[in-house]
């Protein structure tokens, strides 16, 4: 029991590490990314802390599984260099039981990414879009600034002036010129005021509309004097540079949904957010006979083949992932047919480095002697 606790603490302690090396990696890039944003007015720099914490359980269910394979190959090679797991053989601790307590403690972590896959992901990554398609309007009213000439769209070289800003969002007194547009043909000038103005988000799409109110439109050739005159109580304008599709990604559907779908896509999805939990398991496994290594080996010796297999092993996830939601590559086996051969391929490796293979080619060497 003392080193049973004694390996697992040793093993804990390197994953929670190692995980928060890699989600403050991961973090700072999302982070980086989002500022950006904030910077060019697409985004309320208010929301940037928000928006990235909403990232930090699906960050957790990518990497977990590549901290818990590392925090046990770290562990194991420095209890092989240290000669530790040679004295606990020789006083009766087996290979079996080795693995049973990394294991143990790898299912305890698998669980857990399994409710954040399942469960909570999912709700964070809707709750998280909406959020980032209310705030860019937010982040629209904060660009523009009140008596000053901007721009809205560069494409259509559309330029605008508004007089105040209200605290509600509301635009007072609003100046837009559209200039005439070589590219497009386009000779005509197009001029509009309006009283008022606010900008609006249709409820099914990921659009936003500047709708001006209670005012005029002027089209005509500059220099000559026959414009055309229209007023309107109601005249919407998009926003194209705010705009954009509405995500409707596999991963923001709820699991109970894709469950009952026979949809590639969702089928694919759904494969995915299982595969995460019998990743840690499989890496775990793969991470017990790749620890061991010889006192004057040093710890490290294994740590380029351990990567090589995660990267072989996580690529082929995706790949076939990516064919399954495409209908290239059937459901069955899908990733699981991925799952079982590296199954096969660690039990083979812990077979090995544990000796099973020698004492079962020597029963059977005996067994025809006999």
């Amino acid at each position: 029991m003392v080193i049973a606790r004694y390996i697992t603490k040793e093993i804990f302690s390197t994953f929670c590490a190692i995980t928060f090396i890699l989600l403050f990696i991961a973090i700072s890039n999302k982070f980086v990314m989002f500022l950006a944003k904030a910077a060019s007015g697409k985004l309320p720099v208010t929301l940037v802390f928000k928006v990235v914490g909403m990232y930090i359980p699906e960050l957790f269910g990518i990497m977990a599984p590549v901290a818990m394979f590392v925090a046990i190959l770290f562990t194991h090679s420095r209890l092989h260099a240290d000669s530790e797991v040679a004295v606990l053989l020789t006083s009766g601790f087996d290979w079996a039981r080795l693995t049973r307590i990394t294991f143990g403690l790898a299912a305890l972590v698998a669980i857990a990414v399994a409710v954040v896959n399942i469960t909570i992901v999912p709700k964070l990554a809707e709750a998280r879009e909406k959020l980032l398609a209310e705030g860019q309007i937010a982040g629209v009213m904060q660009a523009i600034t009140p008596g000053q000439f901007q721009t809205i769209d560069d494409n259509d070289q559309l330029v605008f002036y508004v007089e105040n800003v209200l605290p509600n969002g509301k635009l007072e007194n609003i100046f837009i010129a559209q200039q005439p547009n070589p590219e497009k043909e386009q000779d005509d000038i197009i001029v509009l005021t309006a009283r008022s103005a606010d900008i609006k988000q249709l409820d099914t799409k990921n659009e936003f509309y500047l709708v001006l109110r209670n005012g005029y439109r002027y089209v005509g050739k500059p220099g000559a004097a026959n414009y055309m005159v229209t007023s309107f109580d109601e005249y919407g304008r998009e926003l194209k540079y705010a705009s954009g599709p509405l995500p409707t990604y596999e991963y923001l559907r709820p699991t109970s949904q894709i469950m009952r779908s026979s949809d590639p896509v969702d089928v694919a999805e759904m494969q995915w957010r299982l595969s995460m939990p019998f990743a840690v398991l499989i890496l775990a496994l793969f991470a017990v006979p790749l620890a061991k290594v010889q006192p004057r080996q040093g710890r490290y010796a294994k740590f380029l083949p351990a990567v090589l297999i995660y990267m072989v092993y996580y690529n082929l996830l995706t790949v076939v992932k990516r064919y399954i939601a495409k209908g290239t590559i059937a459901s069955l086996p899908g990733l699981w047919g991925i799952h079982l051969l590296f199954v096969l391929i660690a039990l083979a490796m812990l077979f090995q480095v544990s000796g099973r293979w020698a004492e079962l080619r020597y029963n059977l060497a005996l067994g025809k002697r006999t």
